[in-house]
């Protein structure tokens, strides 16, 4: 419960923007919903079946603009929440397809240019999305993107990260801010105004 918190005070520190902190809670049926332009849903279980009012919920609020983040704190390929997340989306989109992420995806390059896109447990499948009509409507982290922020009372980091340590701990926390900063400014750095210089850092072997 603590990890957004923590994932919006950096993105206060590192970026010009200025998140509310509070945590909300909202449903697929919660008429808050729509004014709620990203969402994160994070499991290590199978969430409920959608019924098809959720599923057709679910519809609306991708293609009418919203945005949501799937993150597996399992870290499990092939887990209950993942069978969960591949059957809900398949439903809720049948015509767009839940597919991994090229390795020059925008995604990868909303803020910091994720060349190891990991999260506490590194997985064999990849970072997948969902586009619609150009716009990456739903991502998906099968490896506890968030997991890598959780902490105990005391502030230390209630996980390993497995098998990379903490240089994977710091991919996995510039991969969450590059997802939310996806989710508020889209495609923007996709446009040919950025490439000369991010190729330039990428020759560097700048983070």
């Amino acid at each position: 419960p603590g990890v957004p918190a923590d994932l919006t005070r950096w993105v206060a520190e590192v970026t010009s923007i200025r998140p509310a902190p509070a945590r909300h809670e909202v449903t697929l049926k919660d008429p808050a919903l729509f004014s709620s332009p990203f969402v994160v849903l994070a499991g290590k279980s199978s969430p409920p079946v959608l019924d098809d009012e959720e599923s057709g919920r679910l519809r609306d609020y991708l293609t009418s603009g919203g945005f949501l983040w799937l993150d597996d704190s399992s870290g499990l390929a092939g887990g209950a929440f993942d069978r969960w997340v591949r059957a809900s989306l398949a439903k809720a989109l049948p015509d767009a397809e839940l597919k991994a992420l090229p390795a020059d995806h925008v995604l990868f390059k909303t803020f910091f240019l994720i060349r190891r896109p990991n999260g506490r447990a590194r997985s064999a499948t990849p970072v997948l999305g969902v586009d619609w009509s150009g716009r990456l409507v739903a991502v998906y982290t099968p490896g506890d993107v968030l997991g890598a922020w959780a902490r105990d009372p005391l502030g230390g980091y209630l996980h390993e990260c497995v098998p990379g340590g903490e240089p994977q701990r710091q991919d996995a926390r510039k991969l969450a801010l590059n997802v939310v900063m996806y989710a508020l400014t889209g495609n923007y750095k996709a446009d040919a105004v950025h490439q000369p210089f991010l190729l330039e850092k990428m020759r560097s072997g700048a983070p």
